[in-house]
């Protein structure tokens, strides 16, 4: 009877321990599992297309001075690509721009010899920030350019002393009002060239000139989300 009964004890205490270890290793590993959790984005990211027309308040600053004035273009267009995304998920208040565009832009003077009209093709990349309220966005615009000047009027078209290649830098800002999947942006930016429209000593080797174009550019521009 003894030996019935340390048979029992010493079986029960196998199925126990079998059971008991069955437990521990059928357990989900919750810890193992937290890396491969995907948690829900807090903000959407936003790609849109557009079309975008302008007009040009366009000018020289020239050293020396021309007795230049401002002039206004139109016809300016352009296609653009915008982003929206917000930076570590947390700040969405960033977006880029870029696209490509073309108009014209130039200037009159009273001095005989001078003032043209340019059409230019223009490669625009800009970092767009934006605060939103509503259906309606703030935007503030900062980015640079690279362009190229196609022609002139005037007499006689570009010489080898014309400078033909563009860069320079872009800031403004404006309004965006929102009816998905649709955007309309009113803008006012500031265009300021760092390529001179001549070289140096386009009328002399010994008075040298610099004149750098200079725009202020209203804008309407339709953008549609793409996803």
């Amino acid at each position: 009877m003894k030996k019935f009964l340390i048979s029992l004890i010493l079986l029960a205490s196998a199925l126990t321990a079998a059971a008991q270890d069955e437990f521990i290793f059928d357990m989900p590993d919750d810890f193992a599992q937290l890396d491969t959790v995907v948690h829900p984005a807090r903000f959407k990211n936003i790609h849109m297309i557009g079309v975008q027309y302008g007009v040009n308040w366009s000018g020289v600053s020239s050293s020396p001075r021309l007795g230049q004035s401002k002039i206004l273009t139109y016809n300016n267009i352009g296609v653009f690509f915008t982003y929206y995304h917000a930076l570590w998920d947390q700040l969405f208040n960033f977006g880029l721009k870029f696209g490509a565009k073309h108009g014209y832009e130039g200037y009159t003077s009273t001095t005989e010899g001078y003032g043209e009209t340019n059409e230019i093709i223009e490669i625009p990349l800009l970092s767009q920030f934006k605060i939103d309220f509503s259906r309606f966005r703030l935007l503030v615009n900062l980015g640079t350019y690279g362009g190229y000047r196609l022609s002139t009027d005037r007499e006689g078209g570009f010489d080898q002393y014309d400078q033909r290649y563009d860069y320079g830098v872009i800031g403004g800002g404006g309004l965006g009002i929102v009816f998905s999947p649709f955007e309309l942006h009113l803008e006012a930016n500031y265009k300021y060239s760092f390529a001179s429209l001549y070289h140096t000593n386009k009328f002399s080797d010994i008075y040298w000139i610099y004149t750098y174009p200079m725009n202020l550019m209203f804008s309407a521009s339709l953008h549609f989300h793409l996803w």
